[in-house]
Formats: structure tokens, sequence, C-alpha cells
């Protein structure tokens, strides 16, 4: 299957943090684009953290920065989000 993005991932690992609804969990982040990134949970999503959640993810590129984000994909330690 061929995967159709609009725009291109960079892949690299930057340490982050999930800011969600009811908790805040450490997580690295694997690949980002202007529109998304795909983030790697320390350990398995746990229950609170939903697809379409609105969240904020905090990592350090050149310096740090927060996004506002919304969930579009959950796969055991991995969330997929897309930036608003």
């Amino acid at each position: 299957m061929e995967e159709k993005r609009e725009n291109d991932r960079i892949a690299f690992v930057s340490m982050g943090i999930v800011d969600g609804q009811s908790e805040t969990l450490s997580c690295s982040v694997e690949n980002i684009s202007c529109c998304g990134a795909l983030i790697r949970m320390n350990s398995p999503v746990s229950g609170s953290l939903q697809q379409g959640d609105i969240i904020r993810l905090k990592a350090i590129l050149l310096s740090p920065v927060e996004f506002q984000c919304k969930v579009t994909r959950i796969d055991a330690d991995l969330i997929a989000v897309e930036f608003l």
C-alpha cells in the first residue's frame, strides 16, 4: 500500500512530554513534518488518551517548543498527532 502524504517527514529522536487531559507522560518524538508528528510513548498508551483528544506536545528541537495537537492514531506505544 502506497502512503499518501502531502508533506515529507523528518526522522529524528527528541525527548518530550505529552500533556493530556488527565495525565502527563514521557515520550520521544520519532519523526515530524510541518503538519504532525509520530510519538513513541515510554510505556503503552493508557486508556485516558483517545483518538480525537487535544493534547500538548512539549519537545526540544533547536530550543524547547510546545505544540497543540490532535491525536489521530494510537498503536500500542505509538501515537500520531496533527498540529492545530
